[in-house]
């Protein structure tokens, strides 16, 4: 028989307790919410130090969410409620963002249930449509996912890189992005991947490099973009910055998109692949002998290069 969704919820926080944890329930004046979670985040972010080294830009992105939710206070005067960028901000919002915030404060727990439908609409005091409609939003940006049938339960999962990455570069698309700007933030994300690369090279990191290498050998005309892309993954991979394996990665795909070497005749392809090859044979050589400059100036050939078949 499935356990319900209080079984589930007993279960995690057994575990937490078993992890030196506690659940504790206050109520406090509204006033003092604020300094109560400051103080609530602090705390975790020191007990997670090894999880979230830097408390900075988990602070920041809070702040940012905070922005798209309501102020506690309610307005003397009855008033629809906008974000920072002056929308409405509708009930089902209004939730995602507090279900997001929740799961941000509890370290991104994976696997924890959350409560089923009804379980959410009797927590939060809202409509089974509201409910319905913030889920779809936490779906939509890979944070939960529902399980369904008897005694289902919002859970929660890993974040998928990949739709947000897609979400962005349709955006991008959307605003019309052109290749020179797509070659130009190329070349300013590379860089900074790369000294961050060198940076924080370790042995581990120098054998994934030389067999990255010794994979590509093989490749001529016929290869694919994921396996001609894999070198540069690699790279943000191992610069250890998320944001800029995130962002250099939208570039990747946008870059991708508007290059013409797939439509190339096979002589062509085999030309260019053989130089892609020499290209991050020398970047890698020269990463792994932590020489900078020539990694630098290695990369803004290799970028130079990729403007004669992009659209």
């Amino acid at each position: 028989m499935p356990k319900s969704s209080a079984e589930r919820v007993a279960e995690y926080r057994a575990r937490k307790k078993a992890q030196g944890m506690a659940t504790l329930s206050l109520v406090v004046p509204a006033a003092d919410v604020g300094l109560f979670n400051q103080f609530a985040a602090q705390r975790r972010d020191r007990h997670l130090e090894g999880r979230h080294p830097a408390g900075a830009p988990r602070q920041q992105w809070l702040s940012m969410l905070a922005a798209l939710m309501p102020r506690v206070a309610v307005p003397s005067a009855p008033r629809r409620r906008r974000n920072s960028l002056g929308s409405p901000i509708t009930r089902a919002e209004t939730l995602f963002a507090s279900i997001l915030k929740e799961i941000i404060d509890l370290g991104w727990p994976e696997g924890l249930p959350l409560g089923s439908e009804q379980d959410l609409m009797e927590m939060h005091a809202v409509s089974r449509a509201v409910v319905r409609r913030a889920v779809r939003l936490l779906e939509h940006h890979s944070i939960v996912h529902v399980q369904r049938g008897t005694g289902g339960s919002l859970v929660v999962i890993h974040p998928d890189l990949s739709v947000t990455m897609r979400t962005v570069s349709i955006y991008l698309e959307y605003e019309g992005v052109a290749p020179r700007d797509i070659l130009a933030t190329r070349l300013a994300l590379e860089l900074a991947t790369m000294d961050l690369a060198i940076e924080r090279l370790d042995e581990e990191g120098e054998q994934r490099l030389c067999e990255q290498v010794a994979a590509e050998a093989q490749l001529d005309g016929r290869a694919g973009a994921d396996e001609l892309l894999r070198f540069h993954f690699l790279l943000a991979e191992l610069s250890g910055d998320p944001a800029l394996r995130l962002f250099g990665g939208i570039v990747l795909q946008l870059a991708d998109a508007h290059s013409t070497f797939h439509s190339r005749s096979r002589e062509h392809k085999d030309r260019v692949v053989a130089r892609i090859k020499h290209c991050h044979r020398e970047i890698a050589h020269a990463v792994i002998a932590r020489d900078r400059e020539r990694a630098r100036t290695q990369m803004a050939n290799y970028i130079a290069g990729i403007r004669t078949w992009l659209e």
